[in-house]
């Protein structure tokens, strides 16, 4: 018998070890793992939180009454900080000024093509208002390190107006 049979069959009989070397394996992919989900959670988090803004900056200006500045400007404060007028940020990064607002004036309340209604109105036309925003996620390094690019979320929202 060689002296590496003997040192092989010295260690196939022995098994004290065996939990440090499982635990050595599966630690990192735990960790891994939970960094993923952690993530994720923060993206879609995120997320949410532009789409509330955004609903409720397209609300705020469906139901203004004060001219248009001056209601674009509450509703984008609203958006991005949670108020008409200051408030603190929803999202850390995310300004007013990255919120776009626009009023899309006479929309078909029913569809030519299909004769489908798309809006009650006693009239043939409504006025919608649209708030859209784009944010930069600042990712804690998991993203960038599997190799994946900037992530940027889009979110949008369309109200019909009923003040003006």
């Amino acid at each position: 018998m060689t002296r590496f049979d003997k040192i092989i069959r010295w260690f196939q009989g022995d098994e004290s070890g065996a939990a440090l070397v499982e635990a050595a394996i599966t630690i990192p992919l735990v960790l891994l793992l939970s960094a993923g989900v952690f993530e994720f959670s923060n993206v879609l988090n995120t997320r949410l939180l532009l789409e509330a803004g955004v609903e409720d900056a397209g609300r705020y200006m469906a139901r203004c009454s004060s001219d248009w500045e001056t209601c674009k400007g509450r509703a984008k404060n609203l958006a991005a900080n949670g108020a008409v007028t200051n408030g603190s940020a929803r999202v850390t990064g995310w300004l007013p000024a990255t919120v776009e607002i626009t009023k899309a004036r006479s929309l078909n309340a029913v569809d030519v093509a299909t004769g489908t209604q798309l809006y009650l109105s006693s009239k043939s036309t409504v006025d919608v208002v649209d708030v859209s925003t784009s944010y930069s996620y600042p990712d804690v390094g998991f993203w960038s390190s599997l190799g994946f690019g900037a992530l940027t979320l889009s979110v949008s929202h369309q109200e019909r107006v009923i003040g003006w």
